[in-house]
């Protein structure tokens, strides 16, 4: 009893650490509401009161967004806490919080099914506490931490269902959370069913009963998913997105397949195919660098190593020890082949996406490195514990350095992610549209040139977001008045267009505000008394400029 009740406080310091690194200054940082966040939160308000997004579209199954078709889940359970707590800018981030904090105790009780070793369940949860990608994505309104926490849920209760007892309950639970789990996040109705199969092969021995046994089960999942596939197979937003982040949108793919020349329509198929192979699995192989996964992996600075990777390099040796730990236990064979298709099937949402590295789309694979960790640290652990003399010693050392590493992230995450990377964050979007409805009576129009950057032109797709959500715009207004315009990249509602600024043009306009940047108007050409305001990015360099004729 007394062991049972100090491994229960060390398990409830853990969580309470999680929690706090998730939800301290969660409203300060990220310092500012990204395109994702603004438009769920604006689509959440508009289905709470309209039952509608923004395009009119009634309880949709997917949301188009901003050209990006994002899972309907989160911005329905977003729905939920605005009803609950009304409208705050960090009412985005629960729901990714909630879920980022619930992934502590379900990593503790998959680790501790899986192995049946309480201090390893320990160890694994607290490494996903002070992970920095689950602390990153977590303060972040990301789909895939319920998704997560669906999927660990579900395979403790089928190896609880595999003990001794065999209690149905716990088959049909995990049929359920793993069905939740599918509908969550779009790369995850194709990863779950794999890990589930991968999951029935490797561990067959110890299913019994015959086919027929789970018949009644393997039902009811199907019964629960058929909404999925519906949506999957009839809404073409599915579709869509799914090719438009494909890995053969790559623009160094394509150059390499127009090389090709027309040599006969069989071998240039050939050829197709086999460049496309040949990039993707080159692409697959990349996502297990160590240097992205240690060292710049999260992307969030400019400095290349001078980052931070998805996990801390404290892991790097715990991670070798796990795989050295499970290939020599003979009772932990199930798990070694389970980690290793599992990690592999994982990768595949990002090593086969046109982006060279997207760590979001392959967060289950570095949770499972987190519970990996706990393997390996409980293995160090085991050897350091046979030290009498230098064990103390040992372990100051060990926590010193895991505290430099935990303290540098937070440095990064907090000081420099906000200065390094305010252009890629939509910074000072939240400024522009409060300052552009502090002049709405002023004006007749009010003209926004989304075009921004300072080392490569960017064309922020979530503008009339930021002035609906930041102008407290009723969705049911909203609904009515935007539109299409007739000008490039034009979308109107209300007196706000949001277009390219042609100045050779428009300085001819009357009574109307221009919101653009350098990009856009020739600002050093333009006379001062006509510049109302200056907008800057959080590292003090000039991002927009409010012009008025």
């Amino acid at each position: 009893m007394y062991k049972l009740n100090n491994q229960l406080l060390i398990f409830i310091i853990v969580l309470i650490l999680g929690a706090f690194l998730r939800l301290w200054a969660l409203q300060q940082y990220p310092v500012h509401l990204s395109h994702d966040e603004v438009s769920q939160a604006y689509d959440a308000i508009s289905i709470a009161q309209t039952g509608k997004d923004i395009y009119g579209n009634f309880f949709p199954t997917i949301f188009p967004s901003v050209g990006d078709y994002k899972s309907p889940f989160y911005i329905y359970a977003t729905t939920l806490v605005y009803l609950l707590i009304g409208n705050h800018e960090w009412m985005i981030r629960v729901v990714g919080v909630v879920f980022g904090i619930l992934i502590i105790p379900a990593v503790f009780w998959f680790a501790f099914k899986l192995t049946k070793e309480p201090k390893i369940a320990l160890f694994a949860a607290f490494f996903t506490a002070i992970s920095p990608s689950e602390i990153y994505f977590s303060r972040k309104s990301f789909e895939s931490s319920a998704g997560i926490f669906f999927v660990l849920i579900a395979f403790a209760c089928f190896l609880t269902y595999l003990e001794e007892k065999k209690r149905s309950r716990w088959l049909y639970s995990g049929a359920v959370f793993s069905a939740f789990g599918m509908y969550t996040y779009f790369s995850h109705a194709i990863i779950i069913p794999l890990m589930l199969a991968a999951f029935i092969l490797i561990l067959r021995k110890r299913f019994s009963g015959g086919v027929k046994k789970y018949f009644p089960v393997l039902s009811l999942w199907i019964l629960l998913l058929i909404p999925l596939i519906m949506i999957i197979l009839i809404n073409p937003g599915s579709r869509y997105r799914s090719q438009a982040v494909f890995i053969t949108q790559d623009s160094a793919l394509e150059n390499q397949l127009n090389l090709i020349t027309d040599k006969g329509q069989q071998l240039l198929k050939f050829l197709h195919l086999k460049i496309i192979g040949d990039f993707s699995f080159n692409r697959y192989l990349e996502q297990f660098g160590p240097v992205y996964l240690f060292g710049n992996g999260l992307g969030l600075t400019r400095q290349g190593m001078i980052d931070i990777g998805p996990l801390l390099f404290f892991q790097l040796p715990l991670l070798l020890l796990a795989f050295y730990f499970l290939i020599k236990k003979i009772e932990f064979e199930y798990a070694y082949k389970l980690f290793i298709v599992w990690i592999a099937l994982g990768v595949l949402p990002s090593g086969l996406t046109f982006e060279s590295y997207s760590p979001h789309r392959m967060v289950i694979v570095f949770t499972l490195l987190n519970i990996l960790t706990g393997i390996g640290a409980y293995w160090l652990w085991q050897k350091i514990n046979n030290l009498k003399i230098y064990k103390i010693a040992i372990i100051l050392i060990f926590a010193i350095v895991l505290a430099f590493n935990e303290v540098y992230f937070f440095h990064i995450y907090f000081v420099n992610t906000p200065y390094e990377k305010s252009e890629y964050i939509q910074y000072p979007f939240k400024q522009v549209a409060q300052f552009a409805w502090s002049q709405y009576d002023n004006f007749d129009s009010i003209v926004i040139d989304p075009l921004f950057g300072g080392d490569a032109p960017f064309v922020a797709t979530a503008a009339q977001y930021y002035l609906a959500y930041f102008g407290n715009y009723p969705p049911s207004k909203f609904q009515k008045q935007y539109r299409l315009g007739s000008k490039e990249r034009e979308t109107i509602f209300d007196k706000f267009s949001i277009r390219k600024i042609n100045w050779i043009e428009d300085q001819y306009l009357k009574n109307t505000l221009f919101i653009g940047s350098w990009l856009s108007l020739p600002i050093q050409s333009i006379d001062e008394n006509k510049i109302l305001k200056t907008f800057y990015y959080y590292n003090g360099k000039p991002a927009f400029y409010a012009v008025k004729l």
